[in-house]
């Protein structure tokens, strides 16, 4: 999978970004656009991993980061249906799956589970945190937490009330587990094409976090944070698996160009 890497790569990462940034932010500062150079770092989905092996290499460096998280996965100890469909050998499908609702996706999931229950064993590698262990990461000094949706789906193909249903319940139980409400969050998949023409939330999903009480919303496309980036479509980098020298060097045309 694309989105993972490595511990030894992440570390790396780390030092790269402790010797060119100034600041290293929660995604909930007062202010994300600092006079000096800064970054944030971010998780998405709440993957148990971000717990037992990126929390100790966040340490070692003393940076915080945020993690958003869908709560309905932690809640049900549901698989994430991309990683179900890795060990599956079925990326092919990922369009079909994410086009779904939810109802539609979790039913496709059970079936492909059922079909194959070895599978079980290799998706423990990638099963989001428990309750318990997310009331535990919350209470550290350098973790923040963001809503990310209950059910993690394509907002865009949901109504104006659903979308808000679906971030209204991740806030509502991080709260509920916490005991501190999110003010920010992250929407699933949150990509956007270059001219806005094809996009995985929509005006309704800012107005939405806005009801909410959420003060900035991160989404997946490529930019730098300005004093006029429209704080519901925050601008982010994915980060793949490089080493050190890779990721400086991909980090050098973002500081010139804005792009990875």
């Amino acid at each position: 999978m694309q989105l993972a890497v490595t511990p030894q790569y992440f570390a790396e990462q780390l030092e790269v970004i402790a010797a060119t940034f100034d600041d290293v932010l929660p995604f909930d500062a007062e202010r994300l656009c600092a006079s000096r150079p800064a970054v944030c770092l971010t998780f998405d989905d709440g993957y148990a991993d971000n717990y037992m092996t990126a929390l100790p290499i966040l340490e070692r460096y003393h940076m915080p980061a945020t993690f958003f998280i869908s709560t309905g996965h932690v809640q049900n100890a549901w698989p994430f249906w991309w990683d179900v469909l890795n060990a599956c050998g079925r990326l092919k499908d990922h369009e079909l799956i994410r086009s779904m609702p939810p109802a539609e996706q979790k039913n496709a999931v059970a079936a492909m589970l059922q079909s194959q229950g070895a599978l079980m064993n290799e998706l423990e590698n990638c099963r989001p945190l428990t309750v318990k262990e997310l009331k535990d990461f919350s209470r550290h000094a350098l973790v923040c937490l963001g809503a990310h949706t209950d059910t993690h789906p394509r907002l865009c193909n949901l109504t104006a009330d659903e979308q808000y249903q679906e971030i209204k319940v991740s806030v509502d139980k991080l709260e509920a587990w916490t005991g501190r409400r999110p003010t920010v969050a992250a929407y699933p998949f949150g990509a956007r094409s270059p001219l806005g023409r094809v996009c995985d939330y929509n005006k309704d999903s800012w107005q939405a976090c806005r009801q909410l009480g959420l003060r900035r919303v991160a989404a997946n496309f490529p930019g730098q944070v300005r004093p006029w980036t429209n704080p519901y479509a925050v601008p982010r980098h994915l980060v793949r698996n490089w080493d050190g020298l890779t990721f400086k060097a991909r980090l050098r045309s973002f500081l010139t160009g804005g792009y990875f």
